[in-house]
């Protein structure tokens, strides 16, 4: 077992930069996909794009917006950004249950693979953490 010399291992520095480099580029995908969704609906709805949207639909908006929110603190505050988005991804399938244009049930895998940054963000934190501590009881 390694001790805490005051750095992070090598380790723990690579499951800070996936959680970061996975949680950037969903995040950089998301925003790109909404602006060009949003353009799309402009040109369809003659100028609403906000027409064809049921509440469900603008509630998952919001839920997503907060998750995405929670991977941008994450950068900053491993554990609070990896809490909110992870508490934000879990309750969109729950909402995803009531939304009647709903394409398929095999599209909550991919409401899997937008946990994985939360969870590495968590996971890091969790770590870090339990060394932090670990250091403090070692000097007294």
């Amino acid at each position: 077992m390694e001790t805490y010399t005051g750095t992070n291992p090598l380790w723990l520095k690579i499951i800070r930069w996936c959680a970061r480099i996975t949680g950037s580029l969903l995040v950089v995908f998301t925003v790109i996909f909404g602006i060009m969704n949003y353009i799309d609906g402009l040109s369809r709805n003659n100028g609403s794009p906000l027409s064809s949207f049921n509440m469900i639909i603008i509630l998952l908006f919001i839920v997503w917006g907060i998750a995405l929110a929670g991977l941008v603190i994450a950068l900053w505050k491993e554990g609070l950004g990896g809490c909110i988005s992870l508490v934000c991804f879990v309750i969109m399938p729950v909402l995803n249950l009531f939304n009647p244009a709903s394409p398929s049930r095999r599209s909550y895998i991919v409401f899997l693979i937008f946990i994985i940054p939360s969870l590495l963000y968590i996971y890091y934190w969790w770590l870090t953490k339990d060394i932090s501590q670990k250091s403090v009881y070692k000097e007294s």
